[in-house]
């Protein structure tokens, strides 16, 4: 199996998130209208903005449950996955971004994280002693010969 090589998509929610199920598969979709904005590194190494565009985002099964439990109208985000075109119900021709995964933008989004518990075994049920896990183990020198070219 190779590496996915997915689109990135960087933007932010621009319309009210919406949930729906499929009638035919009952296959739950995450839908939300998004504003990405583009860059040009300059060669002073300083950005400047060159516009921007709108896009459907949708995501797919569980993880849009979750992701309409999470994200919001101007939340920003980071997105991968790849473009798509489809044909609507009035037989219209269009594109959407189907992401496969999707997260709050940690450059703009202030959030804190809860780890919780370490779910299965537990770390310190090993019995291990952690606080020397980066220690190097002490090692002897090796022992040097001295080197004796031949002809």
């Amino acid at each position: 199996m190779g590496i996915k090589n997915d689109k990135v998509m960087v933007g932010r929610i621009v319309g009210d998130p919406r949930l729906t199920y499929s009638e035919k598969t009952g296959v739950a979709r995450f839908y939300a209208r998004v504003r990405v904005n583009h860059w040009q590194r300059e060669d002073d190494g300083n950005f400047t903005k060159q516009g921007q565009t709108f896009h459907d985002l949708v995501v797919r099964y569980d993880l849009a449950e979750v992701a309409y439990g999470k994200f919001a109208k101007h939340d920003d985000f980071i997105a991968t996955g790849e473009f798509r075109k489809f044909t609507d119900a009035e037989n219209a021709e269009r594109e959407e971004f189907r992401a496969t995964t999707i997260s709050h933008n940690p450059t703009t989004t202030d959030y804190t994280i809860n780890r919780g518990k370490a779910t299965g075994v537990e770390h310190d049920a090993l019995g291990l002693d952690r606080s020397k896990s980066f220690e190097r183990p002490e090692q002897t020198a090796p022992a040097h010969e001295s080197a004796a070219l031949a002809r």
